[in-house]
């Protein structure tokens, strides 16, 4: 089901640390978009422009971490 596999995606796409499980589930909806109808490539549209920017935000997160980790130096807190 369409709508399953979009909160799958979702889900997966909350995690920036692990991008590699989105990019398969991704993966697999690009190659069955020829086989949906209209109205859910319509969905799948709507979709996708919402996980664009959260992906944004998910690149500003890991390498916002990255740049200070590497000005700072790795160093654990406790």
């Amino acid at each position: 089901d369409l709508r399953e596999r979009l909160e799958k995606i979702k889900r997966l796409s909350l995690d920036p640390f692990h991008p590699e499980a989105l990019r398969v589930e991704l993966e697999s909806l690009i190659k069955d978009l020829p086989n949906m109808t209209p109205e859910e490539l319509m969905d799948v549209r709507e979709f996708l422009q919402d996980l664009k920017a959260r992906l944004e935000e998910n690149y500003t997160i890991c390498f916002g971490w990255m740049e200070k980790a590497l000005k700072e130096g790795f160093r654990r807190e406790v």
